[in-house]
């Protein structure tokens, strides 16, 4: 599951240098997510829901103007609920 979840954080990374329409401000709130989320995977003391629920908010505002993004954050949320870290 960690492996899945790197992935993915990778490919929003990925995602996030090559969408253009999306606003500057938003991609940073994303980007400073899933480096939370990278830097954490380690510790044992992490709230996982808490990183996943902020991470899904952080979306919210262009679900619609870019679905791909929207569902790669998804299931970084969804991985990291199932491994309860």
């Amino acid at each position: 599951m960690r492996n899945e979840l790197e992935e993915a954080l990778r490919q929003l990374h990925t995602a996030l240098e090559s969408i253009e329409t999306l606003e500057p401000d938003e991609a940073e709130r994303l980007r400073r997510a899933a480096e939370e989320i990278s830097s954490t995977l380690d510790e044992q003391e992490v709230d996982s829901a808490s990183l996943a629920k902020r991470l899904q908010e952080q979306t919210e505002a262009f679900q619609e103007s870019h679905p791909v993004l929207t569902r790669t954050v998804g299931r970084i949320a969804d991985m990291l609920a199932q491994m309860g870290i």
